[in-house]
């Protein structure tokens, strides 16, 4: 997944700070929740974003939230650190950022794979090997199922894209015979 430039600082900073409490996937995850919660409720959305509310009282309907969710001291900081910079906006891109470089300082990368019916357990771990020795790198699979696709599979891994369906196929097999 691409982040702003902003969201990959914040992220970073993030990052520093989780070095000495050593509590960089609780925060992932804490982080990631609250991106999942800023994503499914807009009225949280236009309170946090109304210039007519105040910082005090945003303030208090984070810790709220944070009560209810029990966020480490870090995550609890650092929301309200991007709240106070006017970039609470950015919390997902800064989510998607950090887990980023949680996997690349892991050794990870993340990918999907779509396919138009559901994929065997056998073909997942197939699909997965492949990737791996393509990167080097452990591989965290994602399987979705999209029944728009005609046939085949489709992997995105950050900014690259393999793309093995038939409409691919169909239109590649088109193009060869205008020539």
């Amino acid at each position: 997944m691409s982040a702003s430039k902003i969201a990959r600082r914040y992220a970073k900073a993030l990052a520093e700070a989780c070095v000495e409490a050593k509590n960089h996937a609780v925060i992932g995850k804490q982080l990631e929740t609250f991106a999942e919660t800023w994503t499914a409720s807009p009225e949280l959305q236009a309170v946090l974003k109304s210039p007519v509310v105040s910082l005090a009282d945003k303030r208090d309907i984070l810790v709220k939230l944070f009560a209810k969710y029990l966020f480490a001291p870090t995550t609890r900081n650092f929301v309200l650190v991007l709240l106070e910079h006017g970039r609470i906006d950015e919390i997902v891109a800064v989510s998607d950022a950090f887990q980023d470089l949680m996997d690349g300082l892991s050794g990870r990368v993340r990918a999907t794979v779509v396919s138009a019916a559901p994929l065997e357990r056998s073909e997942l771990t197939r699909i997965q090997a492949a990737l791996k020795q393509l990167t080097d790198k452990t591989v965290m699979l994602e399987a979705r199922v999209d029944p728009d696709l005609l046939g085949g599979v489709q992997v995105r891994m950050g900014n690259l894209v393999l793309d093995a369906t038939a409409r691919m196929h169909l239109d590649s097999m088109r193009d060869r015979l205008r020539v």
